[in-house]
């Protein structure tokens, strides 16, 4: 499973969805983006999509949970990202680890530990993590990974909780945290169009077709 190419902990999307949103695409599309595609892996992905996750990853049919079981992945290589866990995310524990497992699964507000239920619970023995307080979209958590480890750290790091999107129907409250980029909440362009117009991009969709 090792990212070809890959000088940095390798992310693990464990897909937890019944299905592939147009949401929760655009927010694996976006991470890719941010982390690199060479440096991704989607575990627990069903086969029809994996045409199309190829685009932004590795698609991998088994789970994460499983491939650890048995013994495919070395427990101690793994950390995963938990907002349950009582434990914050330091650069010494990324730089530990070979595999950071990010939970695949669009967020409650309030959170209702479905990470710890589906995921931290059953990688008994793997090392578990916050990244704070907040809860993060998973593009969001991924690009908290990229700035500590290219930071070592996170002195400088900032955040805002919750964007409010204007759309013809009204303003859309996204509760959760953002990173701030150039002192601008970082979320997908491509999520916010999806968002007020109903629909994926037309170049997004191009991609999905294609």
């Amino acid at each position: 499973m090792e990212g070809a190419g890959c000088g940095k902990p390798v992310v693990v999307v464990e897909h937890l969805e019944e299905g592939l949103s147009p949401w929760i695409l655009l927010e694996y599309r976006h991470l890719s983006s941010i982390y690199g595609s060479q440096c991704v892996v989607f575990t627990n992905m069903p086969l029809r999509y994996h045409r199309i996750m190829a685009r932004y990853g590795k698609p991998v049919a088994e789970s994460i949970v499983d491939m650890v079981d048995r013994g495919l992945v070395r427990r101690e290589d793994v950390i995963v990202l938990d907002p349950a866990s009582p434990r914050e995310l330091t650069y010494r524990d990324l730089s530990t680890a070979r595999y950071v497992v990010v939970g695949g699964i669009l967020g409650d507000h309030p959170p209702r530990r479905r990470t710890w239920e589906l995921l931290t619970s059953r990688l008994t023995g793997a090392r578990a993590f916050n990244i704070g307080s907040g809860q993060y979209s998973i593009d969001g958590a991924v690009y908290y990974i990229h700035y500590m480890y290219l930071n070592k750290g996170v002195d400088g790091y900032r955040y805002v909780d919750g964007v409010s999107i204007e759309t013809p129907e009204g303003v859309v409250r996204l509760p959760f945290r953002y990173p701030l980029v150039d002192g601008k909440p970082l979320i997908s362009g491509d999520l916010v169009y999806y968002i007020v117009n109903k629909r994926l991009p037309d170049h997004v969709w191009s991609e999905v077709k294609g």
